[in-house]
């Protein structure tokens, strides 16, 4: 329920308290944020929440309630877009059901009057009005002249409403461009974007990623409601986690409750929280050197087995090197003979059949092999070197016919068309002779390390 002022939401919400016995949240300036926000996700939960909210003008706008579908306007705005502003906190995407909008007033009053102009004027309750503000701004003296005096007819004045909006209505669809509109939508496309983004978009893969994230970190995250959490910088963070206030943040993997709380962060492979700490994790040296001990029937019981990972990237903020050598891991995995297991002894596999083992044992392996071990990572690093050539090789192939083609395609295009400036083509001859110089200088870069103990 929607009224354009405070103290009427409060008394309304203090008339259904006393005479029916029914708690209604509110929401209006006179409160905090916070408790806003309280009143917001009582009236989101469906469970143990309350059946009404009840606002004050505050309430049209930003906060979106697309799972109600009840809108009770207590009063109607002077203005058609307030009005419009009013039904698009429920009337929006993520709305299942039709939005039933009910709108109390008085015979023969000045809300009678406004009614009518809307209803039959503007046809504001059934569809978006698009003339909505032009009509009003050419009939707001008579409007307002009529809304002073309630009970004169207003026929005249509705009648001329509804012919305006015809005729604005009618110029705005001449000026649609539909061969646009049919192009903007090639369905087979966009079905399989869609299916596409369905797959990504695995709640349950994400957030068992960010609550590893979060432990491996030192963020505190505990249950805010259901499907949400609550995620604070912990007493030992390691590192600040990018995106999280001091006081916490609500997040959640559900879109639907994203949608339905919007305080709520919702967490998703393209959050920036997610992108970021990803980022962080990446460029941090935490965790990039390790020892497991692992059961592979590869190798004899006790023999030592190093993991390097190699990665070549470009350090280039331009064009060239980022998009067509993104960083590209290079896994070598020997035992003490030089003998290469990358291809067998996979990640999933020491990931399957790993067991930890602790700091003091650790120390003492390395510090007993550690002559051993140098030599490995020294073997290792040849070996990168002497795969890297192809990679990049491979890259820069593939990176000049894109370049070739972009250039190309300019080129066939100046012939017909004069607005294809020299200066682009000159752009895509530059990326050329840039990615061949960036390319040249890149080579591998010990990214981390796993000594593995066969058990």
């Amino acid at each position: 329920m929607i009224a354009a002022h405070a103290s009427t939401a409060v008394e309304l919400a203090e008339a259904l308290r006393h005479q029916f016995g029914l708690h209604a949240a509110m929401f209006h300036e006179g409160l905090s944020l916070v408790e806003r926000d309280r009143a917001a996700a009582f009236f989101a939960d469906s469970e143990f929440g309350t059946q009404v909210l009840i606002c004050s003008e505050i309430g049209s706008e930003g906060r979106n309630f697309q799972f109600a579908h009840h809108l009770v306007l207590f009063d109607l705005p002077l203005n058609p877009d307030l009005l419009e502003q009013r039904i698009g906190r429920l009337d929006r995407i993520g709305q299942t059901q039709r939005v039933e909008i009910h709108v109390p007033y008085l015979q023969n009053s000045a809300q009678a009057v406004l009614h009518d102009w809307y209803h039959l004027g503007l046809a504001a309750f059934e569809h978006t009005c698009p003339a909505g503000p032009q009509i009003y701004a050419e009939q707001q003296a008579r409007l307002h002249a009529r809304l002073a005096e309630p009970g004169a007819s207003a026929g005249s004045l509705i009648e001329q409403a509804a012919h305006l909006n015809k005729e604005l209505h009618a110029a705005l669809q001449r000026g649609r461009d539909r061969l646009l509109e049919y192009n903007s939508c090639r369905q087979p496309a966009a079905d399989r974007l869609c299916a596409k983004a369905r797959d990504m978009e695995n709640a349950a893969t994400i957030a068992g990623y960010m609550e590893t994230l979060f432990d491996a970190f030192g963020a505190d995250h505990q249950p805010h409601s259901e499907g949400c959490i609550i995620v604070r910088p912990g007493e030992h963070m390691l590192h600040p986690l990018p995106g999280l206030p001091d006081d916490g943040l609500t997040v959640t993997y559900d879109r639907d409750i994203a949608l339905a709380f919007e305080d709520a962060h919702y967490l998703s492979w393209e959050h920036p929280m997610v992108r970021d700490s990803m980022e962080l994790l990446l460029s941090s040296e935490m965790g990039n050197c390790t020892v497991c001990a692992v059961k592979y029937p590869g190798a004899c019981a006790g023999a030592l087995l190093l993991e390097c990972l190699f990665i070549l990237e470009s350090s280039h903020r331009q064009l060239a090197g980022r998009q067509h050598l993104p960083p590209t891991p290079i896994r070598i995995v020997l035992d003490e003979q030089g003998r290469q297991h990358d291809e067998t002894l996979t990640p999933a596999l020491i990931n399957a059949h790993s067991v930890t083992i602790n700091t003091e044992t650790a120390r003492q392996i390395i510090q007993a092999r550690e002559p051993v071990l140098r030599t490995l990572l020294q073997d290792c690093a040849r070996q990168a070197e002497a795969r890297a050539p192809a990679i990049i090789d491979r890259a820069g192939r593939q990176g000049q016919q894109a370049l070739q083609n972009e250039l190309d395609r300019l080129r066939a295009l100046s012939r017909v068309n004069s607005n294809v400036r020299r200066e682009e083509m000159e752009f895509f001859e530059r990326q050329q002779q840039l990615l061949t110089d960036v390319l040249h200088a890149v080579g591998p870069r010990l990214d981390a390390i796993r000594v593995l103990v066969v058990t």
